[in-house]
C-alpha cells in the first residue's frame, strides 16, 4: 500500500465519518440515514453518464451490495436511536477488518502477512476500545448495542462483495457509481413502500442532509473501492475504519460527548496498527 493511497483512505475515513456524524445529529436518524442513501443515488445519475462502461459480469454484485446495504442502513438507523455515536460507531466499524481478513483469507486466498495482520489487529483493537470506552460514559440501550454489532457482519459482507466486483468491473468509479445509485434506489424504495406518504415528507424535511451526506458516502466509499483494485481488501478496511477516530473527535466537539484517557489511548493503537499496515502492505 503507497503512502499516496494511504492518504486517499483516510481523507475517505474522514468523510464517512462525517456523514455518520450528520446523521446521528439529527432526531430522526431513520430518515436522515435513507436520506443519505437515496442522495448518494441522485449525485450518482449526475456522475455516470460521464463515467465509461463497466464490465457486465460486475452488474451481479451491484445488485447483491445494494440489497445488503438495506440492512447496513437499516440497522445504522437503529443503532443510533439508542446509543451515542462514540458507542455504536466504534463497535460496527471496529470488527468489520477481523472479519474481512478471516473470510479474505478463507474465500478469496487474500493474505495479509504476519506483520499486516498484527496491524490489522491493532486497528481493530484501538476501535473496539473506542467504543468500549463511551459505554461506560455513554448512552448504549441492548437492542442498539446489538444492531450495531450485527452491522460490523454486514460491513464486512458487503466490503467483500464489493471488493470482487470492483476488481471485475475494470473501472472502480463506474463501479462506485452504479453501486451508489443501486443502494439509493433500493433503500428509498423500501422506505417509501412500507411507510408511505408519511416517510415521503420525513425524507423532504432532511433533503440538504440527504445530499450532502450522500455525496460524502458516495466519494468515501468510491475511493475505498478504488483502493481495493490496488490494495488488499483487508488492509483497505483496516485504514477506512480510522473514521472512528474522526467520529470520536466529533463526536466530542459537536455532540459534546465524552472524550476520556482510554480513548486517546485507544487513538493510538490504531496510529500504530496504520504504520504497521502501511508496513506489511
Amino acid at each position: 500500500m503507497s503512502i499516496g493511497v494511504l492518504i486517499l483512505l483516510i481523507f475517505a475515513a474522514a468523510l464517512h465519518a462525517g456523514w455518520n456524524a450528520a446523521v446521528k445529529k439529527v432526531d430522526d436518524r431513520e430518515a436522515a440515514a435513507i436520506a443519505v442513501a437515496g442522495g448518494g443515488g441522485l449525485v450518482a445519475i449526475g456522475a455516470l453518464p460521464f463515467l465509461p462502461p463497466m464490465a457486465p459480469e460486475a452488474f451481479v454484485y451491484v445488485v447483491v451490495t445494494s440489497l445488503v446495504h438495506i440492512l447496513y442502513f437499516a440497522l445504522l438507523a437503529r443503532a443510533y436511536r439508542g446509543a451515542d455515536l462514540s458507542v455504536a460507531y466504534p463497535l460496527m466499524r471496529g470488527l468489520a477488518p477481523i472479519l474481512v481478513t478471516a473470510f479474505g483469507a478463507v474465500v478469496l486466498s487474500e493474505f495479509t502477512g504476519l506483520v499486516g495482520f498484527l496491524g490489522i489487529g491493532l486497528v481493530s483493537l484501538g476501535v473496539i476500545a473506542l467504543g468500549l470506552e463511551g459505554l461506560r460514559a455513554g448512552r448504549s440501550g441492548r437492542p442498539a448495542l446489538g444492531a450495531a454489532l450485527l452491522n460490523a457482519a454486514i460491513i464486512a459482507s458487503y466490503t467483500l462483495v464489493d471488493g470482487v466486483g470492483v476488481r471485475l468491473s475494470g473501472e472502480a468509479a463506474t463501479y462506485a457509481a452504479w453501486v451508489t445509485l443501486a443502494s439509493g434506489v433500493t433503500n428509498t424504495a423500501w422506505a417509501l413502500v412500507g411507510q408511505g406518504a408519511p416517510m415521503a415528507r420525513r425524507l423532504l424535511r432532511h433533503a440538504a442532509v440527504g445530499v450532502v451526506g450522500g455525496t460524502m458516502s458516495g466519494v468515501s466509499y468510491g475511493l475505498a473501492l478504488w483502493a481495493m483494485t490496488v490494495a488488499p481488501i483487508a488492509f483497505v478496511s483496516a485504514v477506512r475504519e480510522t473514521s472512528v477516530l474522526f467520529a470520536a473527535a466529533l463526536g466530542a466537539t459537536v455532540l459534546h460527548e465524552r472524550f476520556g484517557a482510554l480513548r486517546w489511548a485507544a487513538a493510538a493503537f490504531v496510529i500504530c496498527g496504520l504504520v504497521a499496515v502501511k508496513a506489511g502492505g
